[in-house]
């Protein structure tokens, strides 16, 4: 059964009707969306994607005069579907409390809709650093795990052996972590960090550590090393650790994936034997990561 009136006055239907859902659109893309900042935001035309990893050719050896080359061919990887899901919520208005609310209660409830959408696509997505520590990815491991499987043979780490609290030694650490980062040629790719994405209990933390031209730990001069490199911080609330916080390099270097099958859309219609306004949103999206390369965390 959907709302039904209340103490509400005059008010028209039909031709209330396409405002009521522009402001589902209006709700939904004014909220702040840091997913684009973090992961790569792809199109997608069909069912879902898939993904193979590789590993291309081994470092160069000196080659002797007059013998071939040492033969180095890529390796096959590891294997990723998408699967693309459709999110959806519905509400049922009656026609009388349409009819007499003068888009009070109304106005407000098609908002919702377009905030419940947006905060069912943010936990999605955020949900991916949320269970990094335990969900199995492609390479048998989770997304942050000290012992990655390697498509050459070994084991590597974006994570460290100790967790470590947001802090300089924490930031310290993740540089070098990702400073040293190796692909499955045992390669260095040479990554940097650009996104410190942190839980809102650690916003202050982040802003003073990455923020402040002043070292954050000490009353005596000095500069803080960290603040020249602009780092991005991400405060992001769907995080639901409040010690853990993580880092990735640009998006064109790591393999974080929101594919956007279907960009959220409304539809909203008169059910003639109640003459009740039904709206319905919805949108069809895919989340997930094909590599750990390029990306780093740590429970805090």
């Amino acid at each position: 059964m959907g709302a039904t009136r209340g103490n509400y006055s005059d008010q028209f239907l039909t031709d209330a009707l396409p405002l009521l859902e522009g402001l589902i659109y209006e709700e939904y893309e004014k909220l702040p969306d840091h997913v684009p900042d973090v992961f790569n935001v792809l199109p997608s035309s069909s069912w879902g994607e898939q993904s193979s990893t590789t590993a291309g050719p081994a470092a160069a050896t000196e080659k002797v005069e007059g013998e071939p080359s040492a033969e180095s061919n890529p390796l096959q990887g590891y294997d990723k579907t998408y699967t693309h899901l459709t999110y959806s919520v519905l509400s049922n208005f009656s026609y009388e409390l349409v009819q007499d609310d003068r888009l009070g209660f109304v106005q407000k409830s098609f908002r919702q809709q377009g905030m419940s959408l947006f905060q069912t696509e943010q936990v999605t997505a955020w949900n991916v650093f949320n269970n990094g520590f335990a969900d199995v990815g492609p390479d048998g491991g989770s997304l942050f795990n000290t012992a990655h499987t390697m498509i050459d043979g070994g084991s590597y780490a974006n994570r460290p052996s100790t967790d470590i609290a947001l802090s300089i030694a924490g930031i310290r650490e993740m540089e070098v972590d990702l400073a040293r980062q190796i692909n499955h040629r045992n390669l260095n790719i040479l990554v940097m960090p650009y996104c410190v994405i942190v839980p809102p209990e650690q916003m202050q933390t982040g802003e003073e550590l990455i923020g402040s031209p002043d070292r954050p730990d000490t009353a005596n001069r000095a500069i803080n090393t960290f603040y020249k490199k602009n780092y991005k911080l991400k405060v992001i609330p769907f995080l639901t650790s409040t010690t853990a916080w993580f880092a990735t390099t640009m998006p064109d270097y790591h393999e974080l994936r929101f594919y956007r099958r279907q960009a959220p859309e409304t539809d909203t219609w008169i059910d003639r034997p109640t003459r009740d306004v039904v709206n319905s949103t919805w949108s069809r999206i895919s989340v997930g990561y094909s590599d750990y390369i390029g990306s780093w965390g740590t429970s805090g």
